[in-house]
C-alpha cells in the first residue's frame, strides 16, 4: 500500500505522529490567510507562521480558561449552585 509523505512522516517518530494533512498560514506582511495549505506544499516559513498562530490560539484558550475558572469560583464563593445564571449572580453589580 502506498504511503503518502505524512504518513511516512508520522511512522518515522512518535513525536510527529501528530502532524496535521493541512495547516493555516495567519496572514502576514500584507499577504493573505491560508487555510487548508498541504503540509507537503508548506516551506518552513509557513510553519514558523503557523505555529506562531496555533501559539496566539493557545494563548487566548488558556486566558479565557483561566478567566471562565475565576468568574465560577467567585460564583460558587457566593454560593451559586449548578442551574443559577450569571446574569442571576452578578446582575445587579452592573
Amino acid at each position: 500500500m502506498f504511503k503518502t509523505l505524512i504518513e511516512s512522516l508520522r511512522k518515522k517518530s512518535f513525536s510527529l505522529s501528530d502532524l496535521p494533512e493541512t495547516i493555516r498560514v495567519p496572514g502576514h506582511g500584507g499577504r493573505p490567510t491560508i487555510d487548508g495549505l498541504r503540509l507537503e506544499d508548506a516551506s518552513v516559513d509557513d510553519i514558523a507562521f503557523a505555529i506562531r498562530g496555533m501559539s496566539d490560539q493557545t494563548s487566548l484558550l488558556l486566558s479565557q480558561e483561566s478567566a471562565l475558572r475565576r468568574l465560577h469560583d467567585l460564583a460558587r464563593n457566593r454560593g451559586a449552585i449548578g442551574t443559577d445564571t450569571v446574569s442571576a449572580i452578578f446582575g445587579g453589580e452592573v
